[in-house]
């Protein structure tokens, strides 16, 4: 995933550059928790659920241990060479303890971070995806100056073009064919985000 002769920003570098990327984020209704292998035992009931992968060229985890050893690796919060952050947040229900998704971000340093998301369908038609991914932004911007954000999806997932939609984010591009899954062809839209079009469109609704 790294490009020839990319380095990490010197920012970027540090014991306490990776304390900030262990944040935990509130919103008024959930925590998002930074991804770890101890969520896995949680996760892995919910992310069996075949519903999750109609739009996504994935498939559920195979095994527990599986799911384990890929949080593991991904605890790291960014790439084996450092030159991207993998950030993922476990969202979390504060009044229940309940798992209701996950908002992952992929960011590398002077460009739009790449946005994911996943709400687990006992949970659905709840406004956790918005809350969530808003409070994700919001961070990403103040503690990464990242500049905006892009989001790729299946033309078919219409949930999460709402969701795009209702974030603020524009379409920018279309590709026919972009893969194949599940037994057909995906089209995909890609949608993008400034950052200095959410800080305003965050300041007329009311802040954060």
């Amino acid at each position: 995933m790294s490009e020839t002769g990319r380095s990490a920003p010197a920012s970027w570098q540090g014991a306490a550059f990776a304390a900030r990327l262990e944040a935990v984020l509130d919103t008024p209704r959930l925590r998002l928790e930074p991804q770890r292998e101890q969520h896995a035992d949680g996760l892995f009931p919910l992310l069996c659920d075949a519903r999750l992968y109609e739009h996504i060229p994935l498939e559920p985890p195979q095994s527990l241990q599986a799911l384990r050893e890929r949080l593991a690796r991904l605890s790291a919060r960014r790439s084996p060479d450092g030159h991207e952050l993998w950030l993922n947040w476990v969202m979390c229900d504060t009044s229940e303890g309940a798992y209701v998704g996950r908002v992952q971000a992929t960011v590398v340093a002077a460009k739009p971070a790449y946005l994911a998301y996943e709400v687990f369908p006992a949970h659905w038609h709840r406004g956790y995806a918005t809350e969530g991914c808003t409070r994700m932004m919001q961070w990403l911007i103040d503690e990464l100056q990242v500049t905006g954000f892009i989001a790729e999806v299946d033309a078919l997932n219409h949930a999460s073009l709402r969701l795009l939609e209702r974030l603020g984010f524009e379409r920018t591009a279309f590709r026919a064919a972009a893969d194949t899954f599940k037994g057909r062809v995906s089209d995909e839209w890609t949608w993008q985000f400034a950052a200095t079009a959410f800080v305003q469109r965050s300041a007329t609704s009311g802040g954060r």
